[in-house]
């Protein structure tokens, strides 16, 4: 539990880290982008205004209102190329003398008149067509070094950013440590005094029921010696499951491993059960497939199965169905447990595993439950590195898979 307190409480910093970090960078991606954008287009709406020529010396563009820093005249290349659509003539940077203008210009020039838009990019560069007295004037900017300064700080802002999360991945790692201590040391506590206390409710329980057993010889069936008998067996059953689950909650596990053939092992443990069923007007049927083994703690398993077992025939409907099944499937070892009844609500489905927890008080006290018994499985089953769950439809049916 404490586990995965710390696997939840860094999982869930990293994610809040990585949605900070990842709005930081693409909000400064994109205000640069915007920015290099409106850069671009000023320019080009210079150009325009002052008929393709650029002036150096100022970054004012003459004529116009619109302010361009100083490095943007040395850093964006342009071009300007004047075309009279009556004569087809194309003037390049103010030269008519096409031979002198370079061939990759101007068959951007026409690429960029076939495409018929009035503005537009193509292959990095960024055009303006605007309407002359003598025909048509296309403005032109090399936005490639200013593409490839973006792309630059993009990925040195990813990596930057993918450094940082990683060392602020040990430091939730230890601030986790520190802030679940506190938790971890209240649980051992809590286990220790389960524990302890439990040892020392059995000599008691011992002691009161055998006297109530002697004095039942002694003096005969009383009714108060019954309740008596029948409160002292509850009792028992309470701290034997107590202890149990402080056994599990050690760190390391107690159990003997060893292969052994599981096919038996279930159908031992759920003959047992049969009379049971019989008794309480249940269908009872099992489906165990033959020759399956596994490497484990048969006892364990046993007990896994027989709380199912018993779970299932006590919330099971009168003349209901009650089923196990045991196969293989794929290279895991499913052990089902259906019966019919009133089924287990969705939302409740994963809390039916915690301790002392019962969905329908009623019930569970009329058959004499404590809400330990599929604590006690799942903790159980998760030792063995395996896992159960439950599917359920409600006023239908109920069934719990292990898996191995």
């Amino acid at each position: 539990m404490i586990r995965k307190l710390k696997v939840r409480f860094v999982t869930t910093i990293m994610i809040i880290l990585s949605l900070v970090f990842l709005l930081i960078i693409s909000s400064i991606n994109y205000f640069n982008y915007q920015s290099s954008e409106r850069q671009s287009m000023t320019l080009l709406s210079a150009l325009a205004e002052n008929d393709g020529v650029i002036s150096y010396e100022d970054p004012m563009m003459p004529g116009s209102s619109n302010h361009l820093p100083p490095d943007v005249f040395e850093r964006e290349k342009t071009f300007s190329v004047k075309i009279n659509p009556a004569t087809n003539l194309f003037s390049v940077n103010g030269s008519t003398n096409t031979s002198q203008v370079s061939a990759e210009v101007l068959d951007l020039a026409n690429q960029i008149l076939e495409k018929n838009k009035a503005s537009g990019t193509l292959n990095g560069y960024r055009y303006l067509i605007v309407e002359k007295p003598y025909g048509q004037l296309l403005v032109i900017v090399d936005q490639r070094i200013s593409n490839d300064l973006a792309d630059r700080l993009l990925t040195t802002s990813l990596i930057i950013g993918s450094i940082t999360l990683f060392v602020l991945f040990f430091v939730s790692l230890f601030l986790a440590n520190l802030m679940v201590k506190p938790v971890a040391e209240a649980f051992e506590k809590q286990k220790r005094f389960i524990s302890d206390a439990s040892h020392e409710l059995k000599t008691p329980l011992s002691v009161i029921s055998v006297n109530a057993d002697v004095l039942e010889a002694d003096i005969g069936t009383n009714k108060y010696l019954s309740y008596i008998q029948s409160e002292s067996t509850r009792m028992n059953t309470l701290v034997n499951s107590l202890l149990t689950l402080a056994r599990l909650d050690a760190s390391k596990p107690i159990g003997v491993y060893s292969p052994f053939d599981l096919s038996n092992a279930v159908e031992s443990i759920a003959l047992t059960f049969e009379s049971t069923a019989f008794e309480e007007h249940k269908n009872y049927s099992l489906k165990i497939e033959d020759g399956l083994s596994y490497l484990g703690d048969a006892d364990k398993i046993k007990q896994v199965i027989a709380i199912l077992i018993d779970n299932a025939i006590k919330h099971a409907d009168d003349d209901g169905l009650v089923e196990l099944t045991l196969k293989r499937v794929g290279d895991k070892i499913h052990i089902e447990v259906f019966n019919t009844g009133a089924g287990i609500p969705e939302d409740q489905q994963d809390k039916i595993f915690q301790r002392f927890y019962r969905y329908d008080e009623s019930r569970s006290k009329a058959t004499g439950g404590y809400g330990l018994g599929l604590a006690i499985a799942k903790s159980i089953v998760a030792e063995h590195k395996g896992k159960i769950k439950v599917k359920s439809e409600i006023g239908c049916w109920a069934r719990f898979i292990v898996i191995l």
